[in-house]
């Protein structure tokens, strides 16, 4: 392989090592990110276990007054009766009792069915607590785990631009000119091999000429498709 051609060759490689830890470095923020909107669904679902609770619970103790006062109301209807002169406002002192039992009687399995529903509520802040936790922890250690690997990436990613910049001072200034164009006009990717007589750029196949010079590798060739810079692999 001609020299001038081996050092581009040299530096696309370089290139596609460093795109690739670009973009692991790119991707090690937005886990990390989903990893704390998951931490906050499960804290906000338990602040709501929590909220529907305390509303239940209000909701019991407010009930739990109104018992009172109808069972006060009630005893105070009963005592009435001892008073009372006419069979008529006895009659209607005795309806009214009959109310207040009715809605007592409603109240208590109101109240009732509030200590059930308390009851799961209960259980499901224990359970979204528990969650919430385990997933606080396991976002910590995950955390940790992927800024360590960000900080081994970047540092690595430093060696191959340090390296790049070397590189690219050994590429003749017509070529590096030219591989940057191709480079940027071709999604990071200026220089390819030949395979079964074909550009692994486009796939398009090269004509028997263009694949024999390959071959040869006197030349310095582009694909006449992509205008890749093609070389031989053997």
């Amino acid at each position: 392989m001609r020299e001038d051609l081996a050092q581009v060759v040299d530096l696309q490689n370089l290139d596609l090592e460093i795109a690739r830890l670009q973009r692991e470095v790119e991707k090690i923020p937005r886990e990390i990110a989903e990893l704390e909107q998951q931490l906050a669904s499960s804290r906000v679902a338990w602040e709501q276990a929590r909220e529907r609770l305390a509303a239940i619970e209000q909701l019991r103790r407010s009930k739990e007054r109104d018992l009172e006062e109808v069972t006060a109301e009630q005893g105070k209807r009963q005592t009435r009766l001892f008073e009372i002169k006419t069979n008529q406002e006895y009659a209607a002192v005795l309806k009214e009792i009959e109310g207040l039992k009715e809605r007592r009687s409603k109240l208590e399995d109101e109240i009732l069915e509030l200590f059930d529903q308390i009851e799961e509520a209960q259980g499901a802040v224990r359970n979204e607590g528990a969650l919430f936790q385990e997933r606080e922890k396991t976002f910590g250690e995950q955390r940790t785990t992927k800024e360590d690997e960000l900080k081994r990436l970047q540092g690595e990613l430093g060696l191959l631009e340090e390296k790049r910049r070397r590189q690219v001072s050994r590429v003749e200034p017509g070529l590096r000119q030219t591989y940057t164009r191709i480079l940027r006009s071709r999604g990071g990717v200026a220089v390819v091999p030949v395979k079964d007589g074909s550009c692994l750029g486009c796939h398009v196949a090269l004509t028997p000429q263009t694949y024999n010079e390959l071959r040869m590798g006197d030349l310095l060739l582009s694909c006449a498709n992509c205008q890749r810079i093609l070389y031989w692999k053997g």
